[in-house]
């Protein structure tokens, strides 16, 4: 009895990915039949211990356990964070890392605190504001196995592709820096392993940002050709400034291209998974691969492609959010009636 929701978490799971490996569901429906496997596990073995109070020792031990991995996170997230602040500057996107190590280490510190002095006033309200927390980490959690699970999958078992996208990223003084050169090697490795006639067209997308001298897609077009690429095979998309204009521009010039079937789009790893999605919203053919990032780099951007996830559902997120701090938002009205 206990192994029936995972096992049916399982099924919605394959189901998923058979239909389209390339969606956040997918991760979800993962997460949720590993969880569900876990409980029943600590169940099967509670179940079978002597002492009547086993379940209440198992269940004491995971809730130390999250702790100590929070804790532990928390830490981490804000060491990497002044790395990246020394490394990459305070932009607001470089300080995700850290801003979230904070607030992990100050909720579990909040709630040692209230168990302490035995507060019931904060114990309440770390439970309503556990709600959206306990959902972002749920989602978050689930992005990060499944964006994992993805990108192995896709390395191992990929098929060749027709065609060949390598995503923009900024450019240092209008020359391709370490980042997106990674991206354009692992693209062009991939055309030259895909191709077995004729090359593979190599598509760079990429626009001229405001404080760019030109667009990135020129600069991914020179690199390519000083490793050996010949231009006739290099498609130029330069409009595009986000990642879905990326993937719809670089469709339409395909279809122009008259060049149809599974695309294989190369970005860094952390945004590997967020661009096979868009993928899937814009119904093109193919998967993402990922190329290597700097460690100290991937926390905080892996933090801001989840960011971006909700974003790209901005309806779901609202909803889920307002559903899961209803309490939270209930008790702050009755506070400001009174």
């Amino acid at each position: 009895m206990w192994w029936i929701p995972g096992l049916v978490w399982l099924a919605i799971f394959v189901v998923m990915v058979l239909r389209d490996a390339r969606r956040m569901r997918c991760a979800v429906a993962l997460l949720a039949s590993l969880l569900s496997f876990g409980f029943a596990a600590l169940a099967t073995v509670a179940a079978s211990l002597p002492a009547d109070n086993a379940g209440g020792w198992i269940l004491l031990g995971l809730v130390l356990l999250a702790i100590l991995v929070v804790v532990v996170l928390g830490v981490v997230l804000v060491l990497n964070g002044f790395v990246m602040i020394r490394k990459e500057g305070r932009r607001l996107a470089n300080l995700l890392g850290l801003m979230l190590g904070l607030v992990m280490l100050g909720y579990v510190g909040w709630a040692v605190a209230a168990v302490v002095v035995d507060s019931a006033q904060s114990i309440i309200w770390l439970a309503f504001i556990g709600g959206p927390l306990a959902w972002l980490g749920f989602g978050f959690s689930a992005y990060l196995l499944y964006s994992w699970a993805y990108l192995w999958a896709t390395r191992r078992w990929a098929k060749p592709p027709v065609a060949v996208v390598v995503l923009g990223s900024g450019l240092i003084r209008g020359q391709v820096p370490p980042l997106l050169a990674s991206r354009l090697d692992a693209g062009l490795a991939l055309a030259r392993r895909g191709s077995t006639t004729d090359p593979l067209k190599l598509v760079v997308s990429g626009g001229r940002g405001s404080d760019e001298s030109r667009s990135e897609a020129s600069a991914m077009a020179e690199y390519l050709v000083k490793h050996g690429c010949d231009p006739a095979n290099i498609i130029v998309e330069d409009q595009s400034h986000t990642t879905a204009q990326n993937i719809a521009n670089t469709q339409q010039m395909l279809r122009q291209a008259a060049i149809g079937g599974r695309v294989g789009v190369v970005t860094n790893n952390f945004h590997a998974f967020r661009a096979a999605t868009l993928m899937s919203r814009q119904r093109l053919p193919g998967y993402a691969l990922g190329s290597p990032t700097a460690h100290y780099y991937w926390p905080a951007a892996t933090i801001r492609e989840y960011v971006a996830i909700l974003r790209d559902s901005a309806v779901f997120t609202i909803v889920c959010l307002a559903l899961t701090a209803s309490p939270l938002i209930i008790r702050l009205i009755s506070l400001l009636v009174v």
